[in-house]
């Protein structure tokens, strides 16, 4: 499972609200995902040929360029952090008996 981030999956100090790739990072994580963390860096809103190749592959399998983006072990694409956390919180990773 990888977890595509901007610069960082930690929180930030950022007073009165939370950092969505944060977010998305403590929700897979909280359903007991180790995430393998890719940090796509650059900006979502830049042109198409300024892109790194993570946010290009993520524009390819999501049709944004847009982080948080969550590709499961079974090849499914998440995007946004609300919808990661919905995945999440669906998806809870499998205990062993």
């Amino acid at each position: 499972m990888k977890l595509y981030v901007c610069w960082t999956e930690k929180e930030l100090n950022l007073p009165g609200r939370t950092h969505p790739c944060a977010e998305a990072f403590h929700a897979v994580e909280a359903a007991g995902y180790e995430p393998e963390v890719i940090r796509a860096r650059s900006y979502g809103g830049l042109p198409d040929f300024l892109q790194p190749k993570a946010r290009k592959l993520i524009k390819e399998k999501t049709g944004s360029k847009w982080v948080p983006a969550l590709e499961t072990d079974t090849g499914e694409w998440i995007s946004g952090t609300e919808e990661i956390k919905a995945w999440a919180a669906a998806n809870p990773a499998a205990t062993p008996a």
